[in-house]
């Protein structure tokens, strides 16, 4: 078997995209129309709808089995600084959370990272390819069948808007949004971590001891196919919460991204040249 080379930064990525419908894939494209949201909401439509684009867990900061007195005494006693902890029963766990982190402004991007391409080992041009699994165009329509799909409003159906120069993209929405009032500490972006809610069993815990609001930033594993990356809006000021539950404009992305109105059932294959180099 041929040895492959290993990236110097396989956590880099290249490109990033969105799901999305077509009504809001053209707006975004257009006008830049960036629709932030809550985890509350995620947790809500996971209730009503399943999980998926909805993840009842979203937000956690610890978890226990409501019959295992000590950790309930223990969480309940570390936490009991955070006059807004909710405790949210499924089952029977209980899952801690902080109500102001569940009400902050998110919005979330699918990123494309070196290490999804096998590395090379020769130092010349090559094609790589890597796969996005179907789960995670799926989930963003709920599992619905081509055949459903066909029978949606224009509007409605699925697209996905890929965007080709990140960092220009990161730029405008952080330009936008200190136009707001926002202070640049105040916008967190960072990848989200995937980790096994489930690996101690029903009778287990843990407890992720993030300081918030770091925890929006932590999700079952169930939802890896998603490789996902956030920003957050870390504030307290109610005025910009208030705007920012309607999409704000960032400005024309026609430069720098471009729309696929495809329901994309069975994955995506990616494809890109690379001119690889050694460090060595």
């Amino acid at each position: 078997m041929e040895e492959k080379g290993v990236w110097a930064e396989p956590e880099s990525f290249v490109s990033v995209f969105r799901c999305t419908t077509q009504k809001y894939a053209e707006t975004l494209l257009k006008k830049g129309e960036i629709k932030f949201s809550t985890p509350s909401s995620w947790v809500k439509y996971a209730f009503e709808k399943g999980e998926g684009r909805g993840d009842k867990l979203e937000g956690t900061i610890a978890t226990f089995n409501m019959f295992d007195i000590e950790r309930v005494n223990e969480l309940n006693q570390k936490y009991k600084g955070y006059s807004d902890l909710v405790r949210m029963p499924v089952g029977q766990r209980v899952y801690l959370k902080r109500s102001r982190d569940m009400e902050l402004p998110c919005f979330c991007f699918y990123i494309l990272k070196k290490g999804m391409f096998d590395c090379p080992n020769e130092e010349e041009k090559h094609r790589l390819t890597a796969t996005v699994p179907a789960s995670y165009f799926r989930d963003f329509m709920d599992n619905l069948e081509p055949r459903e799909v066909e029978k949606l409003d224009q509007k409605d159906k699925p697209a996905v808007i890929f965007i080709y120069n990140y960092k220009e993209f990161e730029q405008r929405i952080i330009n936008a949004l200190m136009a707001l009032g926002l202070n640049r500490e105040e916008i967190i972006i960072t990848r989200v971590s995937y980790m096994d809610f489930n690996k101690y069993g029903e009778n287990g815990w843990w407890d992720f001891g993030q300081r918030p609001p770091m925890e929006l930033a932590i999700k079952h594993n169930r939802f890896e196919n998603q490789n996902e990356a956030r920003i957050i809006i870390n504030t307290d000021d109610e005025r910009i919460k208030r705007i920012l539950i309607k999409p704000i404009e960032i400005g024309s992305l026609e430069d720098i991204a471009t729309i696929s109105n495809t329901y994309l059932h069975e994955g995506m294959l990616v494809e890109m040249t690379v001119d690889l180099k050694s460090l060595y």
